[in-house]
């Protein structure tokens, strides 16, 4: 129950991070391999304020509007020379994305990790003999409300229909004379500052190294695939489920070391059983 417990903020975290993957493949097409590290951008921004004397909010103000222009750029990036590419060679983009955030960040504020304020400490209950912080709750109703906001989004507003058109049919959207550009653009930068806020949530009880931080997409794919990279509900039981389970191994010290496996473990699990009717087909 402790180990359970104690993996809560986890499975937040991984469950917020594939709500936005699965948000943003539904409404752009693209798996944003970079979100993560878009966040992380925003992390040490607010960092580097800090640290030279503005006061925590407007800090992390500043830092979730650097994580939403971050990714700006990147969605215009994606938008302005891959439109007519397909969700593959979108994604691929990406990557490169994440490597250049990436080698930006080391090369703008080091490759030491940052002692970062906690925005939310209090506690708010114990189970199990363990605290859960208001950073946990928090986490767990942010992915909620993204998973909620997105479902609401794409079905019950004409805004959510345009975005779906935009993914599935971007050429015949434009033909209609429906803006995709700018719409895309604003998908990306929503999603950066949503990014932006989640990492400044668990950033301070987790590594806080860049390279660790940015690698949070791993776990955070598992989740997406539980769900197709379609379902909401599926990412957000998969992240919860993968926090728990991250939470249950750390208890055992036979199994520490192999917790940060879990989450390729299941990326692969999940893909073989995708595969599965093709796989038996052929060995029939």
């Amino acid at each position: 129950m402790q180990g359970l417990v104690s993996g809560l903020a986890a499975g937040g975290t991984f469950a917020a991070l594939g709500l936005l993957l699965t948000a943003m493949f539904r409404l752009t097409a693209t798996v944003n391999l970079a979100v993560a590290a878009t966040g992380v951008a925003g992390v040490y921004v607010m960092a580097w304020t800090t640290q030279n004397g503005l006061p925590y909010h407007i800090s992390a103000f500043i830092g979730i509007a650097a994580a939403a222009l971050v990714s700006v750029i990147c969605g215009s990036i994606v938008t302005r020379w891959f439109a007519d590419s397909g969700p593959q060679q979108r994604t691929a983009v990406s990557i490169a994305q994440l490597i250049g955030i990436i080698a930006l960040a080391y090369i703008a504020f080091g490759d030491h990790p940052r002692v970062l304020p906690n925005p939310a400490p209090q506690r708010v209950a114990t189970l199990a003999g363990v605290v859960v912080t208001l950073g946990a709750a928090v986490l767990i109703a942010l992915a909620v409300l993204i998973g909620a906001g997105t479902h609401l989004l794409l079905t019950r507003t004409r805004l959510g229909l345009r975005l779906r058109a935009m993914a599935e049919r971007p050429v015949t959207t434009e033909l209609l004379g429906i803006g995709t550009k700018a719409m895309t653009v604003t998908v990306w930068g929503l999603a950066g500052a949503l990014s932006g806020l989640v990492l400044l949530l668990v950033a301070p009880v987790r590594s806080s190294d860049i390279l660790s931080l940015s690698m949070l997409i791993v776990p955070a794919c598992a989740a997406a695939l539980v769900g197709g990279l379609r379902r909401l509900s599926g990412a957000l039981l998969g992240g919860l489920g993968l926090g728990l389970l991250e939470g249950l191994l750390s208890s055992y010290a036979a199994f520490q070391q192999f917790r940060d496996v879990v989450p390729f473990a299941a990326i692969l699990l999940i893909l073989l059983w995708s595969q599965r009717g093709e796989v038996w087909d052929a060995a029939r």
